[in-house]
């Protein structure tokens, strides 16, 4: 009968202790300023047990970045949201306005009418806290934070900006497992998709809950919704080429995927993620992983025709294929020829079986050959 009053008072102390987070990992605190660092900047390349999703450049200088970047796709493929939590510079990341401000935050919105709104707000500094994988920050009077958990099982989004036309809240609930470019979330992992370009992807898909109001219109839906990380200790716009990312949802599948030409040479970077039911089917940046081909309507003998979309055909670790079309639906970001955002529809088909319908998609690609 001791025993078994010491067993029951461990499991009630347990069942408390989860209750209470007392079990829950201890937190970790930076603070970036919203003036550049005027050192050198170190770059985490190789993962660790825990910070997946936490800062890994140890500063933030005229010449580094680090974004949090969040989207969502609505279910019938009309509406589109885009978070993006910068620290850095234009002279680090050149897609960001000019401004002497390292801590700012950028929202697009595609609503469904075709519309497009985009707003920047600037912070006096970023207070950002990482506790277990998981980070949650506070963009200091700018209205804008993100809360996540230290499992990566959700997270919230929230901006309180009415002087600029926005206020409302964004709800992940992952249905992926989080990975690096290479494979699993765990200690030891590459970290770099390409030569100082890092990556982690904290959720790859989710149930994404939007509401907003935007200059007093509601902007609501419920879809498909994702949320990665990316850093370098050098400028991104010196280290990239041409960039082709994206991810969507299949039926059950999970899907994300980039491919990379790195600057000055040109070299390719791969990296391809496939989940269902909560188990990843492949993780991998191997040079055969999978394919990717663009798709053109209109072909003619002198012209290779307009964008419809993309082709992807991968190879599972079971040794399964998964082939899948991605097609262009709408224009969610225009910046041509430089850079463009889609989203769009998804079919597709394991083993050449059945064909699997109606998946959503968001993808973009950056062409900076023009600038190298």
């Amino acid at each position: 009968m001791k025993r078994l009053g010491i067993y029951w008072l461990l499991q009630t102390l347990v069942v408390s202790a989860l209750h209470t987070n007392i079990l829950e990992p201890r937190g970790h605190t930076q603070t970036v300023p919203s003036k550049p660092f005027s050192g050198n900047v170190n770059a985490n390349t190789i993962s660790k047990h825990g910070n997946l999703d936490g800062p890994q450049l140890s500063a933030v200088n005229d010449s580094s970045y680090e974004w949090w970047y969040f989207d969502a796709v609505s279910t019938d493929r009309l509406s589109s949201i885009t978070i993006v939590f910068y620290t850095a510079l234009a002279s680090g990341f050149g897609f960001i306005d000019p401004t002497p401000d390292v801590t700012v935050v950028g929202i697009d919105f595609l609503f469904p009418n075709g519309t497009t709104n985009s707003i920047m707000l600037k912070a006096d500094e970023a207070v950002i806290t990482t506790v277990g994988q998981g980070a949650s920050a506070v963009f200091e009077n700018a209205g804008a934070k993100w809360t996540g958990t230290f499992d990566l099982s959700s997270y919230a989004v929230e901006i309180d900006a009415p002087e600029s036309g926005v206020v409302g809240t964004f709800h992940l609930k992952s249905l992926a497992p989080a990975h690096y470019a290479c494979g699993k979330a765990q200690a030891g992992q590459r970290m770099m998709v390409a030569p100082n370009v890092g990556w982690s992807n904290a959720i790859p898909d989710a149930a994404g809950e939007v509401d907003f109001e935007v200059n007093g219109e509601k902007f609501q839906f419920n879809g498909s919704a994702y949320h990665d990380h990316n850093w370098g200790a050098h400028p991104f716009q010196d280290a990239i080429i041409f960039e082709h990312w994206g991810r969507g949802r299949l039926g059950n599948y999970s899907i994300v995927w980039s491919t990379v030409s790195s600057a000055p040479d040109g070299r390719g970077y791969r990296t391809i993620y496939v989940a269902t039911n909560g188990h990843i089917l492949t993780a991998s940046c191997s040079d055969k992983s999978f394919s990717l081909a663009p798709l053109y309507t209109n072909r003619t003998a002198s012209s290779k025709g307009t964008l419809a979309g993309y082709a992807l055909e991968v190879k599972l670790d079971s040794g399964d294929a998964l082939s899948i079309q991605v097609h262009i639906q709408q224009v969610a970001v225009d910046a041509a020829p430089v850079y463009v955002r889609w989203i769009g529809s998804v079919i597709g088909q394991l083993n050449g079986g059945e064909v699997i319908r109606d998946g959503v998609a968001l993808f973009e690609e950056f062409d900076l050959s023009g600038l190298q």
